[in-house]
């Protein structure tokens, strides 16, 4: 497994926290409890058995990963009129990153956030992608290997790193349809530095959104643009809102503190 040494220290027990040993094939805990590496990937997945929307839709993505961002950026264009390859350098353009930073996403689905990212942080900059299905693991790796990212398996309201690690944490696309989106915010606040950046968004209609079709069809494909938005973490502030994808979608950008 090649990651660096400081990523390697970061890695812990999703479930405890605590450290664990790094064998060849496996990612070993004190209590003997195993962790797979998969095609080079380390799987540090909580709970082991997958259970509600967690587990209904790591199985679609796993399938669908491969035509994920073409579906997107069609649909995008298509519903809502919007070219969504700009709308994700605009999303990253929010985010605050500077050269040198190590930066953790979660849920990149095929990475197509990726390449802005590291635009953003090199020269010298880590980035780290967590995610649950290994599929949209494989297609990131595949599409955005060259890049150096390091991909894990996990899961991102229990996030396998300790206290700290990272100067930087950015999810887009996901949180509405967690098991434990509450959780997962406060994971993410938990692994990130104090200082640091926390950053999170998701579907959803802005008011300037007028009511007809689109809202209607929207809805009816995916449920997540019913759900609210979720209560900023606490041990955040400077608290900044946008609305991206032309009013379709929202992002939230906070410092740990």
């Amino acid at each position: 497994m090649d990651y660096p040494k400081w990523m390697l220290d970061a890695i812990r027990c999703p479930e405890t926290k605590e450290p664990l040993q790094i064998k060849e094939d496996h990612l070993l805990r004190a209590d003997g409890l195993e962790y797979p590496i998969i095609d080079g990937i380390p799987s540090l997945v909580f709970p082991p058995e997958l259970v509600g929307q967690d587990k209904k839709l790591n199985r679609f993505y796993d399938l669908f990963a491969p035509l994920y961002d073409l579906s997107e950026r069609f649909f995008g264009r298509l519903i809502t009129g919007i070219d969504i390859r700009e709308g994700r350098k605009e999303i990253v353009s929010h985010l605050g990153l500077r050269s040198g930073m190590t930066v953790l996403e979660v849920s990149p689905g095929p990475g197509v956030f990726q390449q802005h990212i590291w635009d953003k942080i090199t020269p010298n900059g880590e980035l780290v992608a967590l995610d649950l299905s290994l599929g949209m693991l494989r297609q990131c790796r595949k599409k955005q290997g060259r890049l150096g990212t390091h991909l894990i398996q996990g899961n991102g309201a229990y996030l396998p790193f300790m206290d700290g690690s990272f100067d930087a944490l950015f999810h887009f696309g996901g949180l509405n349809l967690f098991n434990e989106p509450e959780k997962a915010l406060s994971e993410f606040v938990r692994v990130v530095r104090d200082g640091g950046i926390v950053s999170w968004g998701d579907e959803g209609f802005a008011p300037s959104v007028p009511e007809g079709w689109k809202k209607r069809l929207l809805t009816r494909v995916n449920p997540g643009f019913l759900k609210p938005i979720p209560t900023v973490p606490d041990g955040t502030t400077d608290v900044a809102e946008y609305e991206v994808y032309g009013g379709f979608a929202y992002l939230e950008v906070a410092i740990k503190g």
